[in-house]
């Protein structure tokens, strides 16, 4: 869903030239709003939605709150404030318009700056392949990569498999990084990467080549027909809570109020049996 404003005016100080710091402009600003998906017409509700007037009056208060040489800061600072106040707001672009100097041959100049809103997002990896489980998760994050920016990697362990025994060992880990796809949006494509690297589960908790679940998604706790957030057993398996206690400790799950570090001590001493042993990130590295 989309809202465009149109017309904003108000007479601002901007501007690098001299005569620009002392004499007040007019300035035109469009906004164009996305919000998430929803029913709105099942709910015909405001608060499923933003406030125009509110929107409207806290942009103009943005355009008198601070001084700028440039229009191209002025936007971008314009776009990070009202994604910060409207936590509906998945994505917003901004157009400013001012009059062009009398030097330049031009009616009006005018610059555009479009941002996205990120999501911390957490992770985990697991393979049980005959064949470098440790280059599989390696291969799964740098396919991430193209949707989950500044990744980091916890450590890799050895892990006993969980429900069906009769299969090799795994190797788990955690990656936390950023995305400015929505949950469901993300799990397609863990679920299109899956499928090139190979995966055909057979059968729940058994063998594969790669498997990657979404953890946590900043603090939202969030359901739909394929996806739950937080994963519902997460704080249950000392394979996920121990891995991305290396890397967000301090992350809290939002709906027990535990840091991840205290989900995995929480965990009782049965729960805390599937991890063998630290190994390297390749198999024929040395600890």
């Amino acid at each position: 869903m989309k809202i465009s404003i149109k017309g904003i005016q108000d007479n601002i100080i901007v501007g690098c030239h001299e005569s620009e710091k002392h004499t007040k402009q007019v300035i035109m600003m469009d906004l164009t709003c996305e919000l998430y998906d929803y029913n709105w017409y099942a709910n015909d509700n405001l608060a499923a939605t933003v406030d125009y007037d509110k929107l409207l009056s806290y942009a103009k208060s943005l355009l008198q709150s601070k001084t700028y040489n440039l229009l191209e800061g002025l936007s971008q600072f314009i776009a990070h404030e009202l994604l910060n106040q409207f936590r509906l707001l998945s994505a917003i672009e901004v157009n400013l318009v001012k009059p062009a100097l009398a030097s330049v041959a031009v009616a009006e100049i005018k610059v555009s700056y479009a941002l996205k809103r990120s999501f911390k997002v957490a992770l985990s990896l697991g393979s049980n392949s005959t064949f470098l489980p440790q280059q599989q998760l390696i291969t799964a994050a740098e396919l991430l990569a193209e949707y989950v920016t500044e990744i980091q990697f916890a450590e890799f362990y050895q892990t006993k498999p969980f429900g069906v025994t009769e299969q090799n060992d795994f190797i788990n880990t955690a990656i936390i990084g950023n995305t400015v796809l929505l949950p469901d949006q993300l799990l397609a494509k863990i679920k299109y990467i899956e499928k090139l690297m190979g995966k055909a589960e057979v059968m729940a908790n058994g063998p594969r080549i790669i498997d990657i679940d979404i953890l946590l998604f900043d603090n939202l706790t969030y359901q739909s027909n394929f996806l739950i957030i937080p994963h519902k057993d997460m704080h249950n398996r000392d394979f996920v809570l121990k891995p991305l206690s290396d890397i967000a400790s301090n992350w809290q799950h939002p709906q027990l109020k535990l840091t991840v570090t205290e989900l995995y001590e929480k965990l009782s001493p049965p729960q805390k049996t599937n991890i063998i042993k630290k190994v390297p990130y390749y198999k024929d590295a040395t600890v």
